[in-house]
């Protein structure tokens, strides 16, 4: 499976194939598995799959994961290590659900989030909405809260054009959320294809513009997931070389009228990603 490509692998045919499909990837994730795993065991909502991807791992990853007994955790590891992005787009390409929700497993769900994100999928029985999400609580490797972040405050959906404008015009962060607050079709990443590894640092955005060229932006309001940073991840080196991948995102978009991003957005983007990352050095400096 070339990396960059979506494929459905040979599973064979489910009778009764589950609504949602919460795919997590993992590689020596010992630390963190069980936290994740258990966010979505715990959710009030059970018309899901997990299926878990373990990279090669060289600790005992594998050995906590063997220990659930449930029906619904479907288990594969690779052969070697194939690097994390290809592994993502392995884990993805296992989902059988309708829709379906990439968790990385040092990140977990709060109580109500598959149901509440379910729920608006459903109800647009007309299909406008490509992908859904909701604000997220940022936590450090002891799993403390340092701020929460999100696209809205207030439950909203957006055009997906409107999005985009918005989301470049304030410098391009990722305000829709990382993977595991955010929920998509199966349908509309047929269409785009999976994540792209080209950028490293706005893969997930990257992929969720691209849905959003199918459709709307729906924001659930309140926090339902935890996206953990490490010291390692907000290093100064790291900010930097994300400022330069976030520039070239924006050139991209900016290049390609399939986005209709407006020239006033994408210089105003420009500016704003320089402000942006001078204030994510000194606030780095000072949580972690």
């Amino acid at each position: 499976m070339g990396e960059n490509s979506f494929n459905d692998p040979e599973m064979g045919e489910k009778n009764n194939k589950p609504l949602v499909s919460v795919c997590i990837p993992v590689y020596n994730g010992a630390d963190f598995i069980e936290f994740a795993i258990n966010s979505v065991l715990e959710q009030d909502f059970s018309d899901y799959e997990v299926i878990i991807v373990d990279n090669k791992s060289t600790d005992n990853t594998l050995d906590i994961v063997r220990r659930y007994n449930d029906s619904r955790i479907v288990i594969f590891q690779n052969d070697s290590n194939i690097g994390m992005v290809p592994n993502w787009n392995r884990c993805i390409a296992y989902a059988s659900g309708e829709y379906i929700k990439l968790l990385p497993a040092d990140d977990f769900l709060y109580p109500g989030c598959l149901r509440s994100e379910t729920d608006v999928l459903t109800k647009d029985k007309q299909k406008k909405i490509s992908l859904v999400t909701a604000r997220k609580n940022i936590i450090n490797s002891r799993g403390k809260v340092l701020f929460s972040r999100g696209y809205a405050k207030r439950e909203v959906q957006v055009d997906g054009c409107a999005a985009i404008n918005r989301i470049i015009r304030k410098g391009g962060g990722n305000l829709i959320g990382e993977a595991g607050v955010v929920m998509f079709r199966k349908e509309i990443l047929l269409k785009t294809g999976p994540f792209n590894s080209e950028l490293f640092y706005v893969l997930d955005i990257d992929l969720w513009f691209k849905m959003l060229t199918h459709g709307d932006l729906y924001v659930l309001p309140g926090v339902l997931g935890s996206f953990r940073i490490s010291e390692s991840s907000a290093s100064i080196t790291v900010v930097d070389t994300q400022k330069r991948d976030i520039v070239a995102f924006m050139g991209k978009i900016y290049g390609n009228k399939e986005f209709g991003l407006k020239r006033m957005n994408y210089k105003l983007g420009l500016l704003n990603v320089n402000i942006l990352t001078f204030v994510k050095k000194i606030l780095y400096k000072i949580i972690l």
